[in-house]
């Protein structure tokens, strides 16, 4: 039974960080976005937008490496990334429990996360996990340096209700820890 330890990140894991985040942004959205964008899309280009990022990060790691991230912006969970080799160990659910868990127990009521069209992987794992579709939106892409993008993607905004309407956390229906993903 895999063991992992899911952790605030710190600047130790930065580089970890990027290189995850690139391969795995890589494959998923490389064939879903113009091609004019795959040149703001090398390890540099991460980890500038990782400098841009004001949201918190949580990485989940086995034996010390760093297998998976998040981050949190308000009620969004974005940035959601598993390694390869850990794809389907759960680790990706374990990853997306934790982050409803803190949302929840900061009085978030309503989970909000983005998913773009396409990405068929993320998609079914985040239904499977109690995400439901609440709008498709066009999304405009991330260029470095803020500057303003004219390219956008057709994506899927998910929405979880986290708590009731009262002050307690909704009760933990995701099963084991280590279910598969």
């Amino acid at each position: 039974m895999p063991h992992w330890t899911i952790r605030p990140a710190t600047d130790r894991d930065r580089e970890a960080i990027v290189a995850l985040w690139h391969q795995g942004w890589h494959d998923a959205h490389r064939h879903l976005v113009p091609a004019e964008i795959l040149a703001y899309r090398q390890p540099e280009h991460f980890s500038l937008w990782l400098d841009e990022c004001i949201d918190a990060t949580v990485v989940g790691c086995d034996t010390g490496a760093i297998l998976g991230f998040y981050s949190l912006s308000g009620a969004e969970i974005g940035r959601f990334y598993v390694a390869r080799a850990a794809r389907g160990t759960g680790l990706a659910a374990a990853l997306l429990d934790h982050a409803e868990q803190t949302l929840a127990d900061g009085g978030t009521e309503m989970g909000e996360l983005c998913c773009t069209d396409g990405n068929d992987r993320a998609r079914a794992f985040y239904e499977r996990q109690g995400w439901t579709l609440a709008e498709r939106i066009m999304d405009n892409l991330w260029l470095p340096g803020g500057r303003p993008s004219d390219r956008q993607v057709p994506t899927r905004r998910y929405v979880k209700r986290l708590r009731d309407s009262g002050a307690r956390p909704m009760p933990d229906r995701s099963g084991p820890q280590n279910a598969k993903t």
